[in-house]
């Protein structure tokens, strides 16, 4: 297994532990589903929510976080992505953002080779920094 693909489950496993401290049922599926990463269920109201998660690991850059074009189409108010920065000194960032904000700040850019490279940056998702509430909401309100 790669250190790409290892840092990229080791941010899964943090943001089930995350869930799990906030008080949800974190499920974690298996690798490579195209669904999601994470099914997270708040118990109280039965109501789950579909997470992506991307992570940049310890030696990787922290400004933006690598996507596809799929992460450009429209998906239900449940899905969320949580970009996770694995920090080595401190606590690791998150940044939780609503489906709909990612498919609609998903940057494209063609790089010298002829390939296409789908990415979102840090400054376009700052303002989601540690938004867990978020998961809250959608798991809370009325479809």
């Amino acid at each position: 297994m790669s250190n790409r693909q290892l840092s990229g489950m080791s941010g899964v496993y943090y943001v089930a532990a995350e869930l799990s401290k906030l008080g949800y049922i974190a499920l974690v599926t298996t690798r490579n589903t195209k669904a999601a990463d994470i099914i997270a269920m708040n118990d109280k109201t039965g109501v789950s929510v579909a997470i992506e998660v991307k992570t940049c690991g310890i030696s990787t850059s922290d400004s933006f976080w690598l996507l596809s074009a799929r992460d450009r189409q429209k998906k239900p108010h449940n899905f969320i992505y949580v970009f996770v920065k694995l920090n080595r000194d401190k606590a690791h960032d998150f940044y939780i953002v609503p489906a709909q904000f990612v498919a609609k700040n998903v940057e494209k850019q063609k790089a010298k080779t002829g390939s296409i490279w789908y990415y979102i940056s840090k400054d376009r998702i700052a303002s989601f920094k540690q938004k867990w509430d978020l998961i809250q909401y959608v798991t809370t309100r009325k479809s």
